[in-house]
């Protein structure tokens, strides 16, 4: 596609009260895009929408909580009622922890899934049927990670199970929508510059004790900045990708050979079992 799609449309995208969401809000904005911003950080949110405001980017930012459908549905009534469509639908928000999965509380669980998998369907049902309903260009990303990807997920299986949801419900939702002309693409990151470290910050206590912090809450060193990720993004927006990896130079040929051994280990059991099958006749 050669034309920009984003000039005079809508975008809704969660987790913009920093990080990749608030990049993302820049970038679209510089696009030409009208922004509907949601985060469970309200006055994070407030203030991304009022800095992009002040810029002449029409921006309404509202709190909300992804996990929660009553929350995301008021979400979908405050977007359309301000701008009276939505085109692109940006799944963006998600939480991070890590721990062995044996140590792990089944609220850590609780708590990743209804964020990172529970929030993206949640958004899924609020926006969809009115972005079905309409016609013209009509878009939706969901933001995984590479850990979708990794063969081995030591001290981040559980964080990495969601990742590994989101990418199977991406991928089935873009044939899913294919033959109505709804765009869908899979975001990627990986070891980007934001406070995901410190995703606990905005735990609700009813998901349990707050999780041990083995790599502490700061930044993530040998980072890629938010602002790549999110021109990335809306590159393979344009590009009509079904998969965009944003991760910093130095360690893609690392991520590259961590994919590759992932299909060596399939591509191995399944040698292996071919092999039996010759030796024993079945």
């Amino acid at each position: 596609m050669t034309e920009n799609p984003f000039t005079g449309r809508t975008a809704v995208i969660t987790g913009a009260g920093a990080g990749i969401g608030a990049a993302l809000a820049t970038e679209l904005a510089a696009r030409g895009m009208s922004l509907v911003l949601a985060d469970i950080d309200v006055a994070g949110v407030r203030r991304t929408a009022a800095e992009l405001r002040t810029k002449g980017v029409r921006a309404l930012g509202v709190g909300v909580d992804v996990s929660d459908p009553d929350s995301v549905a008021a979400l979908a009534e405050a977007g359309y009622a301000e701008f009276g469509s939505v085109e692109l639908l940006c799944n963006n928000a998600g939480v991070l922890l890590f721990g062995g999965v044996a140590e792990s509380s089944l609220g850590d669980w609780r708590w990743l899934s209804s964020v990172n998998i529970e929030g993206t369907l949640n958004c899924l049902h609020a926006f969809l049927p009115r972005m079905r309903a309409a016609s013209g260009w009509r878009y939706v990303m969901n933001t995984s990670s590479t850990h979708a990807f990794l063969p081995d997920t030591a001290n981040s299986a559980l964080y990495s199970a969601t990742k590994h949801a989101v990418l199977a419900l991406t991928l089935g939702l873009r044939s899913e929508l294919a033959a109505e002309g709804i765009g869908v693409t899979l975001l990627c990151p990986g070891q980007a510059a934001t406070r995901i470290l410190d995703s606990q910050r905005n735990r609700p206590q009813n998901f349990g004790r707050r999780a041990p912090e083995p790599y502490g809450t700061g930044q993530i060193p040998m980072a890629i900045e938010p602002e790549a990720v999110a021109y990335a993004a809306a590159d393979g927006i344009l590009r009509e990708s079904p998969l965009v990896f944003a991760l910093p130079e130095e360690t893609r040929e690392t991520f590259r050979s961590q994919v590759e051994q992932m299909w060596r280990l399939a591509d191995d059991a399944l040698g292996d079992r071919a092999e039996t099958r010759i030796a024993t006749g079945g």
